[in-house]
């Protein structure tokens, strides 16, 4: 689903306008962008968790040159999101 359909479900479901539901979807992304960037995990009761994941150094191709440690998104989803996917 893209953003647009999502909002679109939002607004409806919610019974608030199309602008109202964007607003809200851009508050719920923001904050959650901004609790991982601070090594936070974000657990959605229901959905799963969101978090931060160091990567162990890694070697270019180059033998060389290394890169510094970096972090990649993590979720993990629920018991429950499992059982209705399934």
């Amino acid at each position: 689903m893209i953003t647009k359909k999502l909002i679109n479900e939002i607004a409806s479901e919610g019974g608030i306008s199309r602008a109202d539901a964007e607003h809200v979807l851009q508050i719920i992304t923001d904050t959650i962008i901004d609790l991982i960037s601070r090594g936070e995990k974000v657990e959605l009761n229901g959905f799963g968790s969101f978090y931060s994941k160091p990567l162990d150094t890694y070697t270019k191709e180059n033998e060389y040159s290394q890169c510094a440690d970096i972090s990649v998104l993590a979720f993990k989803q629920s018991n429950a999101l499992r059982a209705s996917i399934n």
